[in-house]
């Protein structure tokens, strides 16, 4: 399975820290199958942070072992 996520920076290897804030979905860290979703949540975050690029990290996990665990 292909993964997106969009932001103002490359991230290359996410780590889930514990945030103190709240996200629409509550805490983590937010992909998409839908590329094009992830394009344009890239183009606000980088307009809202006034920061970096907006870019998009692409992810291929093995869908059978991630459901296994």
């Amino acid at each position: 399975m292909i993964l997106y996520h969009g932001s103002n920076l490359v991230v290359s290897e996410p780590k889930l820290v514990q945030q103190n804030r709240f996200l629409d979905f509550g805490f983590g860290f937010y992909t998409t199958t839908n590329k094009q979703q992830a394009i344009s949540f890239a183009d606000k975050v980088t307009k809202r942070r006034k920061s970096g690029d907006h870019t998009v990290s692409v992810y291929e996990i093995d869908e059978e072992k991630a459901f296994a665990e």
